[in-house]
């Protein structure tokens, strides 16, 4: 009787994005630059006048909150070259700590030397290189889907055999890898301020073992980046303009709403459920406008989804910010629902689709070590209305940080509280957060294995972080995350999950080892265990199990 009814839950809300989509994937991963978001932007200069360095962080046009991608980054390596007196430069990104990255620039008065691997040409008007990224991961899960499987997986069509649910039994271990390669370019017209960027690449990942949906071998090859773009600027970079369209990265501030791990999908035929390798959207349109301090970015969104799948979903709006100072600003952004079939449900059935959502959200950031060294604050509010039924659903975070960085290992210590609404049934209202492409192993998935679970929605949650440094290149991450539930009501959730016998959902303890072992190679290891809290253990018949994770990925990138 049991699993009958399992079924028909299954079939009736069928999975989600977030369900099936792999949202563990690389977070923070400080190789790609569009993973983290600028902190700070530094100059380090030998035998260079201290004019033509201030005048080198003018021309390259980055502030604190960009998440510039390598493309843009050369683009703006090419504007320093450029200038009289510079005989060499170098742009990087390193960890920032708390999340962040710092935009490094060298600048020397030597010359250049010439361009080696995987640069092929580099010259005052721009410079075209070779991608080459990859990964490797082992993943060992104990007790996967809290040891019942069945209970949270059957009917996912994700799995083999969606009938009778995954088979993992007591533990799951397999491996996964990718290579991604291709080229990208950027390139200044004539003598003008605009250039022209871009960059298109293939994928091919592989799966063997028995993962937590499914135990076949398999691997595809598939387009990952496809894009075209155009940049112009005043000649002091203080106005701006970033035109981009094709298959590329897209992440709304730090993914509280959309972040590029949780908008794809990496899971069931598709390998990569833990790896997580495709970042890029189907399509996406984005632009940005820098005006005098002020950040104006648009987008038009169209998800990788799994196609037998697909939800038809299509995202728009945009995002404007104010650097009031470089560490102090805020942004307002506003989300449209265009197109969807992703259905909202109560107990009386389905009321709407995700076409007609809008979503209004405001954000801040402080962080000023000049009154108050190592301290900062952030926040963000967003509030969703419906154009077809009455709604009124709220989501927001606050997070309070220390960072001690005169000390050894520069400890840092967050505490983070969040809250996503849920629909109260005895109220005509609609008031279920839909959390939209909320994800990111470093920020949003909350959990690396309550995070399969469990989707944002209806959520309360505490995040305490206790980060470490021993070497720049090394991150020790300590993560505590308690969960509780907003409303007993969860539909729309895992169907096993879909009406709660408690509020207390669960809680886990995650370690995270971020390591650049070198300019192009990081290992990220990932030890956690997650304790099921009434409400699951409820759905399991009192029988749910610890769900245990270890995890060893090593990336490259050039």
């Amino acid at each position: 009787m049991r699993r009958a009814l399992l079924l028909a839950l299954a079939l009736a809300h069928p999975a989600t994005a977030q369900e099936g989509a792999g949202l563990g994937g690389p977070g923070a991963l400080v190789l790609a630059p569009e993973t983290l978001a600028l902190e700070r932007v530094e100059v380090q200069a030998s035998g260079v006048d201290p004019a033509l360095v201030a005048r080198a962080q003018e021309v390259l046009g980055l502030s604190p909150g960009d998440r510039p991608t390598q493309t843009v980054l050369d683009a703006a390596l090419s504007r320093v070259q450029a200038l009289p007196g510079v005989g060499s430069a170098d742009l990087d990104l390193r960890p920032a700590g708390a999340g962040r990255s710092a935009a490094v620039l060298r600048l020397r008065a030597d010359p250049a030397r010439p361009p080696a691997f995987p640069i092929l040409w580099r010259g005052d008007a721009g410079m075209a290189r070779v991608i080459l990224n990859g990964g490797i991961g082992a993943f060992s899960d104990g007790n996967p889907w809290f040891g019942s499987p069945t209970t949270f997986t059957l009917g996912n069509p994700l799995v083999e055999e969606p009938a009778i649910g995954a088979g993992t039994g007591g533990r799951a271990t397999w491996a996964e890898a990718w290579v991604e390669t291709g080229i990208a370019g950027v390139t200044r017209l004539g003598d003008s301020n605009f250039a022209l960027y871009g960059a298109a690449t293939v994928m091919a990942p592989i799966s063997s073992g028995r993962d937590i949906f499914r135990a076949d071998t398999r691997s595809t090859l598939d387009v990952e980046k496809a894009y075209a773009g155009l940049l112009w600027g005043t000649d002091d970079r203080a106005r701006s303009i970033n035109l981009s369209f094709g298959r590329q990265n897209f992440t709304l501030n730090d993914g509280f709403l959309i972040s590029q791990f949780g908008s794809q999908w990496n899971a069931g035929p598709r390998p990569g459920v833990y790896l997580a390798p495709r970042t890029t959207h189907d399509f996406a349109g984005l632009g940005m406008l820098k005006w005098d301090g002020w950040t104006l970015s648009a987008f038009y969104l169209d998800p990788n989804e799994y196609e037998p799948l697909e939800s038809g979903t299509i995202l728009a709006g945009f995002n404007l910010r104010r650097n009031v100072t470089d560490r102090f600003y805020g942004d307002v952004s506003y989300i449209r629902g265009l197109d969807s079939r992703t259905a909202y449900r109560t107990p009386d059935g389905v009321i709407g689709t995700r076409e007609g959502l809008s979503t209004a959200a405001a954000h801040l950031r402080w962080a000023d070590p000049a009154v108050a060294p190592g301290l900062w604050l952030e926040g963000e509010i967003a509030h969703q209305r419906h154009d077809d039924f009455d709604m009124s659903a709220w989501a927001g975070y606050g997070t309070l940080g220390y960072l001690a960085a005169d000390l050894p290992w520069r400890p840092s210590l967050s505490w983070r509280t969040s809250a996503f609404s849920g629909d109260d049934p005895s109220t005509a209202r609609y008031e279920r957060f839909d959390a939209l492409w909320s994800g990111g192993l470093s920020e949003w998935l909350q959990g690396i294995s309550l995070g399969k679970v469990l989707r944002p929605e209806n959520r309360l949650s505490h995040r305490i972080r206790l980060n470490l440094e021993p070497t720049d290149r090394l991150d020790l991450t300590f993560d505590v995350f308690l969960h509780r539930a907003d409303e007993l009501n969860n539909i729309g959730a895992n169907p096993a999950l879909g009406q709660l016998t408690s509020d207390e959902l669960g809680r886990e303890v995650q370690f995270t080892t971020r390591w650049s072992v070198s300019d192009n190679l990081y290992f990220l290891g990932v030890a956690s265990v997650a304790f099921p809290g009434e409400a699951i253990r409820d759905a399991t018949d009192g029988e749910a199990e610890r769900w245990s994770t270890l995890q060893a990925q090593l990336f490259w990138t050039f």
